[in-house]
């Protein structure tokens, strides 16, 4: 009597022993794979089939623009205004840019409407933006002006690598500019044309 009883208790310890590691196991296990899948999911961590997400993604509803116009701001002001125009529309965003940013869009901008060479002594801030890009395995891919807020734009710069893809906050001026020197698309939300667009010329 003695003898099984004492068995029954060491057979039962032994069971709930086992269930609880095994438990234990499948929960490390399972808070393991789910940061894995997470680093994956950010392009942290690369796994088989799992494709990253971008953070912060733009919306896929967006129209390519092209700057029409740079123009100086009212008089006494340091304020350039610049106007960009929808490609296939005729809504245009206005947004006041600083001088330096300015400058560079200029000096694209008119490069780009006469085919040549920027006529500036390289390398400006955005070439080395572009060149600190290129360095890490990336490329400037577009640019994207996501938001508008009291008359104050707010855009994304996208790039990509090998494995992902990555959207970096930034003045619209600065992205831009960006856009222009790495000779890459420059789109804005439908969301903000419907909200801050002013059609016709």
């Amino acid at each position: 009597m003695v003898v099984g009883h004492v068995a029954k208790r060491l057979v039962r310890g032994m069971v709930v022993g086992i269930v609880r590691r095994w438990v234990t196991s499948l929960l490390v296990v399972g808070l393991m794979l789910g940061a894995a899948l997470g680093l994956a999911s950010q392009g942290m961590l690369r796994l088989p089939g799992v494709t990253p997400a971008a953070a912060g993604a733009t919306s896929t509803d967006v129209r390519e623009m092209l700057v029409e116009d740079i123009r100086a701001g009212r008089s006494g002001s340091d304020q350039i205004t610049l106007v960009l125009k929808e490609k296939a529309g005729n809504r245009r965003l206005v947004m006041s840019v600083g001088q330096s940013e300015a400058l560079a869009i200029v000096v694209d901008f008119s490069a780009m409407q006469s085919r040549a060479r920027p006529k500036i002594d390289p390398p400006t801030s955005y070439d080395l933006m572009r060149s600190l890009v290129r360095e890490l395995g990336g490329n400037v891919s577009r640019v994207v002006v996501n938001n508008v807020s009291n008359e104050t734009f707010y855009a994304k710069v996208v790039m990509n690598t090998d494995n992902r893809q990555v959207e970096v906050d930034s003045r619209p001026s600065d992205a831009i500019a960006l856009a222009l020197r790495a000779r890459v698309p420059i789109f804005a939300e439908a969301s903000v044309l419907d909200k801050a667009g002013v059609s016709g010329s």
